[in-house]
């Protein structure tokens, strides 16, 4: 199996990079790790950058899974930092295509696209402490509190809001490939000191954004 890991920000990539011994530059690195093929890419941020490096990531380099990873905003308010969630399916929270479309549904395609139950039962048995949910996707850096609102009025099971999931996952279903969103929370949307607590994130969470990617590929 060869497994594509894609993360958006520098910090995310070079925490992953520390885990193994990847061969490769500041873009893209390979390596093996629990007997797989790891490839590891960094997109940029947002839906059209993570497009992009999904389809690299299946067509130049056979990527059998895609798993993306990196931090989320919590949207939920029974999370904090910290937290991990690993999302059973993810939706785009940005999108409306008008008629009878969901939001959040690009119109002849599903609003959800599932995680492949058969690896998260795996991931989840070896790390209970990971929560499963929704995450939900789009090209904003969440921080108004009436915002906040209306995407939990839209989705009110959704635990984490980022902005590559669902392209990835939509890029995934289109190609015929599974994929993961496994995420860690930098901050939580609408609670008191979210942009601190982000800013210091890579403070006082690097080894734990490490370790969740570690954990998720020895169980699959």
């Amino acid at each position: 199996m060869k497994i594509a890991i894609i993360t958006a920000m520098e910090s995310e990539y070079a925490a992953v990079k520390k885990l193994y011994n990847f061969v490769g530059d500041n873009q893209k690195a390979e390596a093996e790790a629990y007997g797989k093929k790891v490839v590891l890419i960094l997109s940029g941020i947002g839906k059209v950058n993570a497009t992009i490096a999904t389809e690299r990531a299946i067509r130049e380099n056979g990527a059998d899974l895609v798993i993306n990873t990196g931090l989320a905003g919590g949207i939920d308010s029974s999370l904090d930092q910290g937290d991990i969630v690993l999302a059973e399916k993810v939706c785009y929270h940005d999108v409306w295509c008008g008629g009878e479309n969901a939001i959040g549904q690009i119109q002849d395609m599903p609003l959800y696209f599932d995680a492949p139950q058969d690896i998260i039962k795996k991931v989840s048995a070896a790390a209970p402490e990971f929560k499963l949910g929704l995450t939900v996707t789009g090209d904003q850096f969440l921080t108004d509190v009436n915002r906040l609102k209306e995407i939990k009025e839209a989705f009110p099971s959704a635990l984490a809001v980022d902005m590559e999931s669902a392209a990835v996952a939509h890029t995934c279903y289109v190609n015929k490939k599974p994929y993961i969103s496994l995420r860690i929370i930098s901050d939580v949307v609408g609670k008191p000191g979210q942009v601190e607590q982000f800013e210091n994130f890579w403070k006082n969470m690097p080894d734990e954004a490490a370790d969740m990617l570690d954990k998720t590929l020895k169980a699959i």
